[in-house]
């Protein structure tokens, strides 16, 4: 039977999976644009705050009320465009773009002569653009028709510029595309040709649009930088022009767009500035992709692509941010996401000019939050449960019940008591060792040191006797005080040079291989420039890593015959694990027993006569893993043991000034 997986595994599996729920609602949500229109809102309010004014240069001459009135039903008869065209032409515009489609015939050969005399001679003084549009609308299998102006018109003109604008979801114009036409021919925007005729640079490049089957295509779509609702934009009646009322001044090197503003006649649409009830002309429209054109204020769409990358990214993060987060910072994360993410928007809105829509994010960074907080809590659930189960068999069935949690409580209660009792009991058994059991130990050596001055040969050998076993008892004692301390929480940790830590070892050992005729040898990391000892700095208990050294050191000269070796050494190199190496050439170690060498109390082999309780090896494997490294042992038998104790590279201290 498989173990149940432990809480931390356990946990990092829930998370990935909420990861995963998260990225794929994300997507799904991106894809099926389901919060496009949290987007748009988002964007409009962005774009009301711009708080951007109207390009002086714009003029627009109006189709409006006062000239129908004066003028008569719409449409006019051609002169009164010709003799518009002339004045324009005298007074010397930058350029000229004309919202009015002339795509039929006069009933009179000569007002069509006549207006395309009047678009000659006005091209002679400022480029003048004409409009075109579809005259069907588009539909599979049927090849698209492109309603052009009159040959003579079109020869007459600068050129040719689109008219149509995008409509989002929600029915308002946002957008256009810079681009339009068939695979023969494309056209640009009216806006686009009149922008770059009075000067404009190069236009940022937006997404295209994916092929529909109709044969019509579309490239490099911008978000227009409305500056206000109808009316925004400086406008003269087209009737006040013909009169003489607006001088010449008034339209020197400006950018003219002549069309349709009067209720009833011409296109209009919402806008995100244009109010609730309000429409905007589409000659309004054109104005303001002009000015955005020319102040270089028009907006990019972040395409799909780069839309799923960046909600990947900010949702691993979120995520990742779940992870440390606790329950009661969860919500507060939730909400500086949110409010990040949209600060994230409207940055790019306002300064890079990109629209990055974010309402997805917010969806999934709410799920992810939900599916985070039940999983967790799940899990943790279950790890009570289990807990409970231990200290009480029978808990967790138990909490099925009514009032079921109480006996979950009541169990970790317990369990907690138990702990207690058990810390209390360790701490009175470290102050008996301490203390109690060392001071009559330390009496008794006194007292044999003070006897007489010259014993007889069975005293001397009795004190002899004695005298060991009680160094046995202190011995123990020490052992026992240091393995609580090493598996307790008081280390003293410092910034030590492993080196001279080392050194130190070697020193305090000399004195026991130079009793057995036991060579003791040290290798230290060289700097190779200086060929001196290099230093290895690192943040440890030098007490604790000092005695396991020790310890290594000492069983290895314990248990190695006279005349022969031990070499202590430590190899280390920046960025890596600082490792001691203690090599011996005794009596080695059989393969049985290695599992059981670093065990409490644990003694392995036939030792012979050498003395020894079984927790040196215990204290080593303590101060290893709490130090967060480890020791290990290779022993081939008859030829020695070598003892590998590794602090990890973490601890190193980091170098200033470098």
């Amino acid at each position: 039977m498989n173990a149940a997986p432990s809480t931390p595994s356990r946990l990092r599996r829930e998370w990935l999976l909420c990861l995963a729920a998260v990225l794929a609602c994300a997507l799904l949500l991106l894809r099926s644009g389901a919060m496009e229109r949290v987007d748009l809102a988002v964007y409009d309010a962005a774009l009301r705050l711009d708080g951007a004014q109207p390009h002086p240069d714009i003029l627009i001459v109006a189709v409006d009320e006062a000239s129908l009135s004066a003028l008569g039903r719409w449409p006019w008869p051609r002169e009164h465009h010709a003799q518009l065209l002339r004045i324009l032409a005298t007074a010397q515009p930058r350029a000229v773009a004309l919202d009015l489609l002339f795509t039929e015939p006069a009933e009179r050969p000569a007002a069509d002569d006549a207006l395309a005399g009047a678009l000659a001679a006005l091209r002679e003084a400022a480029p003048v653009f004409l409009p075109l549009t579809l005259g069907e609308p588009l539909a599979r299998g049927r090849a698209p028709q492109p309603l052009l102006p009159l040959p003579a018109f079109e020869r007459a003109a600068s050129g040719l510029g689109h008219i149509h604008v995008e409509l989002d979801s929600d029915s308002v114009a946002r957008s256009l595309y810079l681009y339009e036409g068939t695979a023969g021919r494309r056209w640009g925007a009216l806006s686009l040709r009149l922008a770059q005729a009075a000067g404009a640079g190069t236009p940022p490049r937006g997404p295209d649009a994916p092929p529909d089957g109709t044969g019509w295509l579309r490239e490099s779509r911008l978000l227009v930088p409305f500056v206000g609702g109808p009316g925004a934009y400086r406008t003269v009646p087209y009737v006040s022009v013909l009169r003489g009322e607006v001088p010449a001044a008034a339209l020197r090197d400006k950018v003219v767009l002549v069309g349709l503003t009067a209720t009833g006649v011409g296109d209009r649409y919402p806008t995100p500035l244009s109010g609730a009830s309000a429409l905007t002309p589409g000659v309004e429209i054109n104005a303001a992709a002009v000015d955005g054109l020319l102040t270089g204020r028009m907006l990019r769409p972040v395409g799909a692509g780069m839309q799923m990358l960046a909600a990947v990214l900010a949702l691993i993060a979120w995520m990742a941010c779940l992870w440390r987060l606790g329950p009661r910072g969860g919500v507060g994360g939730l909400f500086a996401f949110a409010l990040l993410a949209l600060g994230v928007s409207a940055s790019m809105q306002g300064l890079l000019r990109w629209w990055l829509p974010v309402a997805s994010w917010w969806i999934a960074a709410l799920l992810g939050y939900l599916l985070w907080s039940w999983r967790r809590l799940a899990a943790l659930l279950a790890d009570l449960y289990r807990r409970a189960e231990t200290l009480r068999p029978g808990a967790a069935a138990e909490a099925a019940g009514p009032g079921g949690w109480q006996h979950v409580v009541d169990a970790l209660d317990r369990g907690l008591a138990a702990e207690q009792q058990v810390q209390r009991q360790r701490n009175e058994a470290l102050q008996l060792l301490s203390h109690d059991l060392r001071a009559p130990q330390s009496a008794i050596l006194a007292l044999l040191h003070g006897a007489g001055q010259a014993p007889s040969a069975q005293a001397a050998e009795l004190h002899g006797r004695i005298e060991q076993q009680v160094r046995a008892t202190l011995d123990l004692a020490d052992d026992f005080v240091m393995q609580l301390r090493a598996e307790g929480d008081a280390y003293d940790w410092q910034e030590v040079d492993l080196a001279q830590l080392a050194i130190d070892v070697h020193d305090r050992a000399w004195p026991l291989a130079k009793a057995k005729d036991i060579a003791l040898a040290l290798q230290l990391p060289r700097e190779e420039d200086a060929g001196v000892a290099e230093s290895c700095w690192m943040n440890v208990d030098p007490r604790m890593l000092g005695r396991a050294l020790f310890n290594l050191v000492e069983n290895a000269i314990k248990y190695s015959p006279p005349h022969t070796g031990v070499d202590l050494a430590l190899a280390w190199q920046q960025g890596e694990d600082a490792v001691f190496t203690v090599r011996d050439q005794g009596v080695g170690i059989a393969p049985a027993d290695l599992p059981r060498l670093f065990e409490r109390y644990g003694r392995v082999g036939d030792t012979g006569a050498t003395t020894g309780h079984g927790l040196g090896l215990s204290l080593v494997k303590t101060v290893a893993e709490r130090h967060g490294g480890h020791v290990q042992c290779a022993s081939t038998p008859g030829e020695g043991s070598v003892f590998t104790l590794a602090v990890p590279g973490r601890r190193a201290v980091p170098e200033v000034g470098v």
